[in-house]
């Protein structure tokens, strides 16, 4: 994935609805949008660590642990970071979406108002 500072990159699951609001929120921000739905993209190894660092969190703290999935076969097991990056390439449905990089600062957007942080940007009423 190509990573530009000019523009703000996205990733998304299409399937939810509070993602699809967030890209809509981000096209307020900025033209320039770098979608990256995790159903039909890889994260590289790269864009992972980088969006770690930038959001300071381990990666564990970007998976979902509400998922079905997750609470079967990960829950309470302890993994390096190299584990939890091969689980989320596997099952990105396990990645807590959307996630938004943009001018070099990074937020997981727990509401798809979030995404006007980037910028200092007060959501509409």
């Amino acid at each position: 994935m190509h990573y530009s500072q000019n523009e703000l990159v996205l990733l998304y699951n299409s399937d939810n609805a509070k993602d699809r609001k967030t890209l809509a929120y981000a096209l307020t921000v900025t033209p320039k949008i770098n979608r990256q739905e995790i159903n039909s993209v890889r994260i590289s190894n790269t864009m992972f660590g980088m969006l770690l660092d930038k959001l300071e969190i381990d990666a564990k703290q970007l998976v979902n642990k509400a998922d079905p999935y997750y609470q079967t076969y990960v829950k309470g097991k302890d993994m390096a970071a190299e584990d939890w990056y091969s689980i989320l390439v596997n099952r990105p449905t396990l990645l807590r979406c959307p996630v938004a990089l943009y001018r070099n600062k990074a937020i997981l957007c727990e509401t798809p108002s979030d995404v006007l942080k980037l910028t200092g940007s007060k959501a509409l009423a």
